[in-house]
Order: structure tokens, then C-alpha cells, then sequence
């Protein structure tokens, strides 16, 4: 998808079309050419040829587009490929450039890094107590559907006393769990990362 609007392709007055249906900002050899005032449209052609062990998939690749001649394979670059074909211009405006890709870059990925949002004492509170409801739900399935037939088989005071507090402590520990839940605003959620 491309973030970056296409009237912010615009180098010197020379208005560079993203090749449409790629996924990212692809530009042509020969966009890039004209960018970089070579007067031979195959120069980019040349430069790619010199140093394509140094171009991976993701800088560079032959697309099918549309021109007005019909259907033709052609050579497109990504940001950063453009930018490598320009270190290794050597042409007077390679430099300024090579600084408008980098800033055509640097949009791009500030627009689509997500901001990481810092934990805040609710969000931690909330996991918190949801992990403790989820230990406790175990313990009291196993008091209630293990520990307590067993002691109650043997007639052990200890079934009554224990009975009480496991019963309480569920009913708490829902309370303080809802309780946790509810002080989180919207878009916030119980986590710890």
C-alpha cells in the first residue's frame, strides 16, 4: 500500500508515478533516470547490471506494466533500491537525490511503524488480578472436585473450615477481578508487554 501521497513524488518538478499494483512505492529505471539527469535512458539499466549482486528482491525487480506501446517488461526499484542506484550515480544531482529518497523513506516508515504503546499501572493491575482469578479457578476446581470429597470421605474438620474460605475467596476474587477490568479506559486492556 502506498502511504505517501503521489504528489509528494515530486523531484526538481519531475512528478514520479509509482508503479500501480505493487505493494510499496516501485519506480521505474527510467523515472529514476530522468530524476537523475541521465541523458542515455538505459544508464540506470547499466548501473543496475554493474552491481545487481548488491540489489536484493525486495530493492529490485522486472514487472509487467502497461505503457502506451502495450504490455512491456520493465525494470522497477523500491525507495531503497532507487536510493542504492543513486550511491552509485554519478551525476550532479545524485546527492540531493539521494536525500529525497531517504526522506521519502523515513515518511514512509513513520507512517506505517506502529507506535508502541507504554503499559500503564492499570493495564499491569488488570493482568495481574486476571492471572490470579485464572490460578485460583484451578486451585478451587481442585478443592472443590478432588481435595474436598477426599477429606470429607475421611470426616476431617479441616472440609468445613477449608470449605468456607475456598467458597469466599472465589466470590473475591471475581469482585476484584471485575473491579480491575472496569478501571481500564477504552483502548486499554490487561497486559504485562
Amino acid at each position: 500500500m502506498n502511504i505517501v501521497a503521489k504528489t509528494d513524488l515530486n523531484f526538481h518538478g519531475l512528478c514520479l508515478q509509482p508503479v500501480e499494483n505493487l505493494d510499496g512505492i516501485w519506480l521505474t529505471a527510467n523515472q529514476i533516470g530522468c530524476a537523475l539527469e541521465y541523458a542515455d535512458e538505459k544508464a540506470v539499466q547499466r548501473i543496475y547490471s554493474r552491481h545487481s549482486d548488491e540489489f536484493t528482491d525486495q530493492m529490485s525487480r522486472v514487472v509487467k506494466v502497461t505503457t502506451p506501446y502495450g504490455e512491456q517488461m520493465t525494470r522497477v526499484f523500491s525507495l531503497r533500491g532507487a536510493h542504492l542506484v543513486a550511491m552509485f550515480a554519478r551525476t550532479a544531482i545524485a546527492k540531493e537525490f539521494r536525500h529525497w529518497v531517504l526522506n521519502i523513506l523515513d515518511s514512509e516508515i513513520a507512517i506505517n511503524t506502529p507506535v508502541e504503546r507504554h503499559i500503564n499501572d492499570r493495564e499491569m493491575h488488570a493482568h495481574n488480578v486476571n492471572a490470579m482469578f485464572d490460578y485460583f479457578a484451578v486451585m478451587y476446581e481442585a478443592w472443590r472436585y478432588q481435595i474436598e470429597p477426599a477429606l470429607r470421605a475421611i470426616e476431617s474438620p479441616l472440609a468445613g473450615r477449608l470449605h468456607d474460605r475456598f467458597s469466599d475467596g472465589a466470590a473475591f476474587m471475581r469482585l476484584i477481578k471485575d473491579q480491575a477490568d472496569n478501571q481500564l479506559l477504552p483502548g486499554e486492556e490487561a497486559r504485562i508487554r
